[in-house]
């Protein structure tokens, strides 16, 4: 019978050793670029959360006859990144009616920049303009930036979430 030759345990633990260190490796690339695509999605959702906020704020003005006010945070208080508040002020009692207020992931930063530079509400005026508030809403979230970019009529378009290169969220 002939001699049978294997590896030792010594070979084996060093296999091991090496696959483990590669697992390891290819493992935080793998979850660098899950976050970051996880990242962008939220982004990206939370984007068309305030844009169907201004949509639904201008429509509810025309509809309704009446203006319409979209404020930032749920006490609106100006904090865009906490989300957001719908309401209109009942002309004849001045009580304010609650539409829709939404929350936005805890990550996020939003900041106002236009005219008016600090402005915590967007208005909708009865013919759904926007009454001369114009600006831009950025979006920041890990490394990914994005804007929603409101004009005088009060309609708006989004950019496309690019990397953070410090312009928008530096």
């Amino acid at each position: 019978m002939g001699r049978q030759y294997g590896f030792s345990l010594l070979e084996l633990l060093c296999v091991l050793v090496i696959l483990s260190i590669l697992a390891h490796a290819g493992s935080t690339q793998f979850l660098s670029v899950s976050q970051k695509t996880k990242d962008k999605n939220t982004l990206k959702s939370e984007m068309a959360r305030l844009a169907d906020g201004l949509t639904q704020a201008r429509q509810l003005a025309v509809i309704s006859g009446q203006t319409s006010f979209l404020c930032g945070g749920l006490n609106c208080d100006g904090s865009w990144s906490s989300g957001f508040t719908l309401y209109q002020v009942e002309p004849n009692s001045g009580v304010e009616k609650y539409y829709q207020q939404a929350v936005f992931d805890h990550a996020l930063t939003v900041f106002w920049h236009g005219f008016p530079v600090k402005k915590q509400q967007i208005e909708f005026k009865f013919n759904g303009l926007s009454s001369y508030q114009n600006g831009t809403f950025e979006f920041c979230l890990g490394v990914w930036q994005a804007a929603l970019i409101l004009n005088q009529s009060g309609r708006f378009y989004l950019t496309d979430p690019q990397g953070a290169n410090g312009e928008l969220c530096g």
